[in-house]
């Protein structure tokens, strides 16, 4: 599948847009040799590889449909993945007048990669959206988007709250799913990840509802 024009000028924006949040990581390494925004590299390129899959996905599914292994194992990796591409909303947390430099640095420095990984997210949630369209019309596509949203998240709120990341479904699975299954069987004894878990589900919502109603996709016969 080749891209078109807009597509690698997409590609080029994200490209630029990391590339200036790599810069400013680097250069505040350098003056301070303080690493303690080891994070932001690191969250970059998880909000990458949110769109890599969710790219991938796309293709397999132009191909052959959801009913096909590869397809199935692309969207259980896209799904991993794509919530840290919003969560680096939370890193602004770190983000405190230290005197290791000026605080408007980081703040900067934050908030690109703020920017970056939100564009990450949304397009990758886009690519995918746009591929159920063709399948289960507007209604039902949007019903699945928003199950899709409100994982995660619930996942950014594991990984802010409980610190729990992409590799523990790996490392540590039992620890995790026991996390999940508390929260999930009493959830209001855990107000706080009600909370947080609603907050980034209306603000991911309202802003994904904005570009799609700018961009106002054309439904297609569904295959």
């Amino acid at each position: 599948m080749s891209l078109s024009g807009v597509e690698k000028r997409y590609l080029q924006m994200l490209g630029l847009l990391s590339g200036l949040c790599l810069s400013l990581f680097s250069l505040r390494l350098l003056a301070t040799g303080v690493s303690r925004y080891w994070f932001v590299p690191e969250n970059l390129l998880l909000a990458w590889l949110a769109l890599i899959f969710g790219w991938l996905l796309m293709r397999q599914l132009d191909r052959s449909g959801w009913r096909n292994w590869r397809a199935l194992v692309l969207t259980g990796f896209w799904l991993l993945f794509l919530p840290n591409a919003w969560y680096v909303m939370t890193d602004f947390i770190h983000v405190f007048d230290s005197g290791e430099i000026s605080y408007i640095y980081d703040i900067a420095m934050i908030s690109t990669l703020t920017l970056t990984g939100f564009l990450l997210g949304f397009t990758s949630l886009f690519m995918v959206h746009r591929q159920m369209l063709r399948r289960m019309g507007y209604l039902s596509g949007f019903v699945v988007i928003e199950i899709v949203i409100l994982l995660a998240s619930f996942a950014i709120y594991l990984g802010r709250d409980l610190r729990w990341n992409t590799w523990d479904i790996l490392t540590n699975p039992s620890g995790l799913i026991l996390s999940i299954t508390d929260r999930l069987i009493n959830p209001f004894g855990f107000p706080r990840a009600v909370n947080v878990t609603a907050i980034f589900f209306v603000v991911i919502s309202i802003m994904y509802l904005a570009i799609w109603l700018f961009l106002k996709p054309v439904a297609t016969r569904k295959t």
